[in-house]
């Protein structure tokens, strides 16, 4: 994409499953002000009333609002429950009652934005949920949008971690759009930013308490930070590359394990020559804290989780990282609020720029 430099107008946003905020962070840094996030789950909303105390926060079930009270809005923003599509899940799409799809489509048919963006789970793609996915494709053009579609790795954008997200961006009539180029990772000038380099300074924090015990029936495969050596589904983090995706059920024994000496990588040579299981404790090794999965996400240390372990840790695994919602957002800015009349000329279609909110 070229470069444009960005002018930040502030043009108005709604974020909606706000969760902890991790969208509504990255729209901000990308120069959208948004006014209201609704959001219903407790811990998220007081985790999100702490970060964010200028945006009016609305914590009703999506199902139970007007949208028509935002028109005027510029961007729907919004990543729906994914559960109904995850392949940790069941994946029962439609049949999910946690499906929130259809709200967002609701939202954008009532509001009638310049834009939108929806951000979900790379599975809503699979071959399982290609008719749904094609339903909601139909669904954004029958209300006047272009729509593009494309998986972005969040580790491409300056996260310290391997994070695949499906985003829906759409315009009101017809714009040229392009998704963000990679800054980080191969064919770029940077290269990814490592889980140790992220790692290395957080400020410290209460420790995770969850135990790290070698597997009584261990699952090798040839890679040492893949297979299962200890209990639990939390693997070790090689703090030479991304880490991996940070699941929103961390907090216990599925919380990536640091191991800064290499203990458990020595313990895997040991066991691909032949060695037995061993048991009990794995001494020093541990597993990651709040602030450091905050950090893989690219969340700011100074932006503050709040209720029980286990629902920070839900909130930082369910959110969209920061810094990849930022590249979007200011992707879908560029297009539709080009700071000069050249570039508006280069890459916006009339129709996108002087939008009509008529209801079709």
């Amino acid at each position: 994409m070229k470069n444009i430099h960005l002018q930040k107008h502030f043009k108005t946003a709604i974020d909606l499953f706000a969760g902890a905020g991790g969208l509504s962070l990255g729209l901000h840094m990308a120069g959208w002000n948004v006014t209201t996030a609704i959001e219903n789950e407790k811990w998220a909303i007081a985790t999100y009333q702490q970060n964010f105390p200028a945006t009016h926060l609305i914590t009703k079930d999506a199902r139970k609002i007007d949208f028509t009270q935002f028109q005027g809005i510029d961007l729907v923003a919004g990543g729906p429950p994914c559960q109904p599509f995850s392949v940790a899940g069941k994946q029962l799409a439609k049949a999910d009652p946690r499906d929130r799809v259809p709200e967002f489509i609701r939202a954008v048919k009532e509001i009638r934005p310049p834009a939108f963006l929806m951000e979900n789970v790379p599975g809503l793609q699979t071959t399982k949920h290609i008719e749904y996915s094609q339903w909601l494709y139909r669904e954004f053009r029958r209300l006047g949008y272009s729509v593009y579609i494309d998986v972005l790795d969040a580790a491409s954008y300056g996260v310290p971690q391997h994070r695949d997200r499906l985003f829906f961006v759409g315009f009101l009539g017809k714009c040229l759009f392009e998704f963000p180029e990679k800054t980080h990772g191969k064919g770029t000038p940077n290269p990814y930013i490592s889980a140790g380099e992220a790692l290395a300074d957080v400020p410290a924090d209460e420790p995770n308490t969850a135990k790290v015990t070698y597997a009584k029936n261990p699952v090798l495969r040839p890679s040492p930070w893949a297979g299962m050596l200890v209990n639990g589904q939390g693997r070790p983090i090689n703090l030479n590359e991304p880490c991996r995706t940070i699941p929103a059920t961390a907090g216990g024994n599925r919380t990536p394990i640091l191991d800064p000496d290499g203990i458990l990588l020595e313990y895997h040579q040991y066991l691909m020559k032949g060695g037995m299981p061993k048991s009990g404790t794995v001494e020093g090794v541990r597993r990651l804290t709040v602030r450091e999965c905050a950090r893989a996400q690219s969340f700011p240390d100074t932006f503050t989780f709040v209720g029980s372990k286990t629902a920070q840790y839900k909130q930082i695994g369910n959110a969209v990282p920061p810094k990849l919602a930022k590249a979007v957002a200011e992707a879908i800015y560029h297009s539709l609020y080009p700071p000069t009349l050249d570039d508006r000329a280069k890459w916006v279609y009339p129709s996108c720029y002087e939008v009509k909110r008529e209801v079709k």
